[in-house]
């Protein structure tokens, strides 16, 4: 499938070269760049963009409308980010966004809720035709509606442009991002695990949740799961999920070394692990310095992935990139929080 935008952003040359380098500096590379163009390859497709005088083409190629939808969104999104006027210009020809809820939007029945640890909760989501949730990306959007009550639940919408357009006032929704623990698409079923923690509206939700609650749900989107070969794996709670994951559906048995950080109140419990991997539980303080002293096999031939505290994951990108000298396709560094008071 394919859809095309064609917007005016001045000089479409030189917008192009700093946007180009602005993705570059979160380890987005394109795979392959001319004078006046760049491609790039992604789970849901690829994006070409042509800069012609003033125009910047965009033309997305992927091989079905969710997967179209989501690409759809993330370069409204995007513009929207750094141009809002230009955002409002937006209209894709060629499969254009459908009317009504996004195709990458499904509406999620809660079938069972149970705790884990002290500290961290599973909930089971069951859904109509959930095989492009197991195809690509791992992260979803969850959403509930703000004000209970007993009227219908007002889910969002596709606008024209792309973006998702979310419900306000008594409407409105919270929306909030976390990790497929597991996928079962022959019986319609997600797991998602959610650190307990109170005064976080979905973990405080999640607590009293129950079978037959109503979930939205948008992905899926993002999430990076590193290839064959040796990997120092490491996060925070909020990445345990992630982690877990992506130990569970490792390639080969290279093995590698798991770090996980924990606050003070957090144990640890026995995970599963992978031929020819080890694990440490750190405090999240000592985290990035237990990243930094895994030592691989062989030098310079490993994969790295992180993910959690935005300063944390900011400090070790700059670390695998700039010391270890590790190229794009071999390490990864996500924020999936961040801190809004000091420590």
């Amino acid at each position: 499938m394919q859809a095309e935008l064609l917007v005016s952003v001045g000089n479409a040359g030189t917008w192009l070269d700093e946007h180009v380098r602005h993705l570059e500096s979160h380890d987005i590379l394109p795979v392959t760049r001319a004078a006046n163009d760049a491609t790039y390859e992604t789970d849901f497709g690829r994006i070409h963009l042509l800069a012609q005088d003033e125009e910047l083409q965009v033309r997305i190629v992927s091989p079905d409308e969710a997967a179209l939808t989501t690409l759809q969104g993330s370069i409204t999104h995007y513009l929207s980010e750094t141009d809002p006027v230009l955002a409002k210009s937006i209209t894709w020809s060629g499969v254009a966004p459908a009317p009504g809820q996004p195709k990458n939007f499904r509406e999620m029945t809660v079938t069972q809720v149970q705790p884990l640890s002290s500290w961290l909760l599973r909930m089971t989501l069951k859904g109509e035709d959930m095989a492009p949730f197991d195809q690509r990306g791992m992260h979803v959007r969850l959403m509930f509606p703000e004000v209970p009550g007993q009227r219908p639940v007002v889910w969002p919408t596709i606008e024209p442009s792309g973006a998702v357009h979310y419900p306000e006032g008594d409407d409105a929704l919270t929306v909030r991002v976390y990790t497929i623990r597991q996928i079962r698409p022959e019986s319609g079923e997600v797991d998602i695990d959610i650190v307990r923690h109170a005064g976080g509206a979905f973990a405080d939700w999640a607590e009293t949740a129950e079978p037959g609650n109503k979930v939205g749900m948008i992905g899926p989107g993002g999430g990076y799961f590193p290839p064959a070969g040796w990997l120092a794996i490491g996060g925070d709670d909020t990445a345990i999920p992630a982690i877990l994951r992506i130990l569970e559906n490792r390639p080969d048995e290279t093995g590698g070394h798991a770090v996980i950080g924990l606050h003070p109140h957090q144990t640890p419990f026995k995970i599963a692990l992978p031929a020819n991997f080890t694990i440490d539980w750190v405090s999240t303080a000592d985290l990035s310095d237990a990243m930094k002293a895994i030592t691989p096999p062989v030098a310079g031939d490993a994969i790295y992935w992180f993910a959690g505290e935005a300063e944390q994951a900011r400090a070790l990108r700059t670390y695998f990139k700039s010391e270890l000298e590790l190229p794009a396709e071999r390490r990864s560094s996500a924020a999936y929080w961040r801190r809004t008071t000091p420590v």
